[in-house]
């Protein structure tokens, strides 16, 4: 019985070994496919995670482009603003050059050949008005000397000055 002990103790474990081989074989494919699945979606929760890095940088990227378009218009609108200003400050000295009483006279005299009138083209039209300044003091000047119109002499109470004007 001793060599039936062996042998059989043998084939035990030669049966065991090929059962727990057998089993282990399918415990590794069974193993392998859920392995090879979770590697799978190891792989593919990268790639994603990756691909929303690098959409959140592009959108980061593209802002920042955005931006410095921006500033450069904003820079460009500034320069032509100043531009502007210049042309203003510069027509505004050419407006106040051109109504300058020197620069008319010298333009009338020079483009436009214009003269001062001679006495003998001087007409005086005589007005029959009547100024309600205090002409009592003044009769004896005419209707068209200054001091009768109210000028060249200081008025000595202003306020009759201006309720004559205003009731005549």
């Amino acid at each position: 019985m001793a060599t039936v002990n062996s042998v059989d103790s043998y084939l035990y474990e030669e049966i065991l070994s090929r059962d727990i081989t057998g089993k282990t074989a399918k415990l590794r494919q069974s193993m392998g496919k859920s392995h090879s699945r979770s590697r799978i979606l190891n792989h593919l929760l990268g790639v994603l995670f990756i691909l929303v890095i690098f959409g959140a940088m592009a959108m980061l990227l593209y802002r920042y482009a955005e931006i410095n378009e921006i500033k450069y218009s904003n820079f460009e609108l500034k320069k032509e603003i100043q531009s502007l200003n210049v042309a203003v400050e510069e027509l505004k000295y050419q407006l106040d050059s051109a109504s300058n009483l020197k620069t008319i006279e010298h333009y009338a005299t020079t483009q436009l050949g214009m003269q001062y009138p001679q006495p003998h083209q001087v007409v005086y039209i005589e007005s029959g008005t009547k100024y309600a300044l205090d002409i009592e003091k003044n009769e004896n000047l005419g209707d068209n000397s200054p001091e009768v119109l109210g000028y060249g002499q200081p008025q000595e109470n202003l306020v009759k000055t201006i309720i004559g004007f205003l009731w005549n």
